[in-house]
Order: structure tokens, then C-alpha cells, then sequence
């Protein structure tokens, strides 16, 4: 975990940020000072930020559980965003142009010599049932977001 650019907490600021060693030297002297200090800033950091999140819950446990109940909720937003406008540009139409190409891997793998050409042929029909069950779980995705939509 990086902390440069820490945010500050209710308990204090956390100051500046640790700073990464750019690069090691060659010097076992000069390099092991530099991620020596990195590493003690940073776990300073890390705990006055655990410290720190432990007494606003048990100043606020209420308020809390509200503020990370709803960044929970703002990053599930987001992350659901995300996969909707992921699901129709990647996922279906990679789907589309996979399955129009696997008559061209079933070509391929006959082509393969000796047991590569058995191997390859066993691997084509798994990818092929890879599809399949995709086309099985396309509408349970679709009845899935349909529902999620309906709640937000």
C-alpha cells in the first residue's frame, strides 16, 4: 500500500506520504537506509490509519457504519457500471465473433500433427461448451442486472 497522498483523519493529520526509493544503487549501504526508512514510514502510516478508522467507529459507531455503508454502496454502483457498460462491448460481441471462428479452430486443430491434433481437438470442444454455458448463463445475467436495476 502506497501512502503517498494519504488523505488526513478525524485524529490527526497524516502528513506528507511515504516516498518510494526511485530506483536501488548498487550500495547495500545507501539502498537498504532508503527501503529501510520507506518501510517504517509506511507502517507508521498503515497503523495511524487503522488507529485512527478504530476510534472514529468507537467515537460514531452509528456514523460509521453509515459512511462506509454507503461507500460500499457507491463502489458497488460503480463497479456495476462498470460491467454494464463492459457486458455489451466485450463480453457479447466477443462472444459473437468467438463462436464464428470456431469452425476455423476446428480446422485449425485437424491440421495440428500427431497428439497435438487430439489434444487440441478435446480443447476446441471444451471452448466450444465454454460457449454453450455461456449462452446458458447470458439470460440469468440478464434477469440478475434487471433485478439490481429495479432496487436502485
Amino acid at each position: 500500500m502506497s501512502c503517498a497522498g494519504s488523505k488526513a483523519s478525524s485524529s490527526g493529520d497524516v502528513g506528507g506520504g511515504c516516498v518510494a526509493p526511485s530506483k536501488t544503487y548498487g550500495n547495500a549501504d545507501v539502498d537498504n537506509f532508503l527501503q529501510t526508512s520507506y518501510d517504517i514510514c509506511e507502517k507508521l502510516q498503515e497503523a495511524n490509519e487503522l488507529l485512527s478508522e478504530a476510534n472514529d467507529f468507537l467515537a460514531d459507531p452509528g456514523l460509521y457504519i453509515a459512511k462506509k455503508g454507503a461507500q460500499a454502496k457507491a463502489e458497488l454502483i460503480s463497479n456495476v457500471t462498470g460491467m454494464i457498460n463492459d457486458i455489451p462491448e466485450t463480453v457479447i460481441q466477443r462472444a459473437l465473433d468467438t463462436m464464428k471462428g470456431s469452425g476455423d479452430a476446428t480446422s485449425a486443430a485437424k491440421d495440428l500433427p500427431g497428439m497435438d491434433k487430439l489434444k487440441a481437438a478435446k480443447d476446441v470442444k471444451g471452448a466450444i461448451d465454454n460457449l454453450k454455458s455461456a449462452g446458458d448463463t447470458a439470460p440469468k445475467v440478464v434477469e440478475e442486472l434487471n433485478s439490481l436495476l429495479s432496487k436502485f
